[in-house]
């Protein structure tokens, strides 16, 4: 007899419904973050939920997903349940093919979302879930491995990764200051390829994608100062963007370093006093002032939030949208991030002006392999640098 292979790919399917259902729910929404620890892989989310419900309320859910045989519901739960006290997020869910009735009691009592196998199939006859404009988290996997094999480098996979492990411990300022890195460095790859051509595709699809961790990220920054002057606001975020989530961190660090350099530098005193003083000069001459503006205008409504969600929607479209198709929402922020980083809207906005379907659905691009392996390096547009 042949045993079938067990191929995994039903529970990956089960997990892009999933998202289509809280994504369309109104949550913003990434799918396999790793949560990470001293550079070591711990575990995978399998959802990771952002909602922003009033202008005071912020929420942050992560979803376990098991749709097999034997989906051991009751380890699940627990494993859930400690999962989200480690990770600190504010709820917890399961999505599971199990269809015992005790179990979503118990789930109940332990303020677990609960979505058993008679919700799941519901899910998966759902045709307005089945049917999805969107690239699956596999196909967007394989357009960057297959830049990354032109590249022979795995280094855009691996920033992709890092980003979506950012907003499991430290989602906020330093999350956002992450992603605008990030963004920096792929705009500047985007604007150096082909136009059109499938490099200029998956960079900006990466710009897109960084822009909306960047938004929701500051969204929920400005959770916690939603009720202060107008005045205290922009000079939080002010801050933020240019210390990262943990200001007074920093001007610990740095009163640390100053003290080594007193204590053992040749003229040390006179040392220390320039390198404080150049160190905030270096920050001062960040023009942090006109995104913090955006972000505090934008953040007092659902402007912010809402652009996440653009943006994230965007970089998953099977039509990739163009700079000026995308919302005013959205628009709106990329351009002041860009502003930001001193890159020319139009330079970037030329890369990919073109609304066919994606290079990742070509018939000749599988996109099965996360890391790209399986792909031999292609030059139809030549190499990138």
């Amino acid at each position: 007899m042949t045993v079938a292979k067990k191929t995994g790919k039903k529970g990956l399917e089960t997990e892009e419904i999933v998202r289509s259902y809280f994504l369309q729910a109104g949550f913003f929404v990434l799918r396999g973050v790793k949560l990470r620890h001293a550079g070591d892989e711990l575990t995978d989310i399998d959802l990771w939920l952002y909602e922003r419900s009033a202008t005071l309320a912020r929420r942050r859910i992560i979803i376990d997903i098991k749709d097999n045989a034997q989906p051991k519901a009751a380890e699940r739960l627990f494993f859930v349940k400690g999962l989200a006290e480690f990770t600190q997020v504010e709820a917890a869910g399961i999505v599971t093919s199990d269809p015992r009735r005790s179990l979503r009691d118990l789930a109940r009592k332990h303020n677990i979302i609960w979505i058993d196998n008679a919700d799941l199939q519901r899910l998966k006859a759902s045709q307005r879930l089945s049917v999805s404009s969107r690239l699956s988290d596999e196909a967007f996997y394989g357009l960057i491995g297959r830049v990354d094999a032109v590249r022979s480098t795995k280094s855009i996979r691996d920033r992709f990764n890092s980003l979506k492990s950012s907003v499991s411990d430290r989602f906020g300022p330093s999350c956002a200051n992450q992603a605008i890195d990030y963004m920096q460095e792929f705009a500047s790859f985007a604007m150096k390829s082909h136009p059109n051509s499938f490099q200029s595709e998956a960079f900006t699809r990466l710009v897109y994608f960084c822009a909306a961790i960047a938004a929701a990220s500051l969204d929920f920054a400005c959770g916690e100062i939603a009720l202060r002057p107008a005045s205290e606001r922009l000079a939080s975020l002010t801050s933020a963007i240019r210390h990262g989530e943990d200001a007074k961190g920093t001007a610990e660090k740095l009163r640390w370093a100053e003290a080594a350099i007193r204590e053992f530098a040749p003229n040390g005193a006179g040392l220390a006093e320039m390198i404080r003083s150049r160190f905030n000069e270096a920050l001062l001459s960040v023009p942090a002032e006109g995104l913090a503006e955006v972000v505090a205008r934008m953040g007092n409504s659902e402007r912010l939030f809402e652009g996440a969600r653009n943006l994230e929607y965007s970089s998953y479209s099977i039509t990739l949208p163009t700079f000026d198709e995308l919302t005013v929402d959205a628009r709106s922020f990329l351009g002041a991030v860009l502003d930001f980083l001193g890159i020319e809207r139009a330079r970037f906005s030329s890369c990919w002006t073109h609304s066919g379907r994606s290079f990742a659905l070509a018939k000749d691009f599988t996109g099965e392999s996360e890391a790209g392996e399986n792909e031999r390096p292609i030059e139809e547009d030549g190499k990138l640098l």
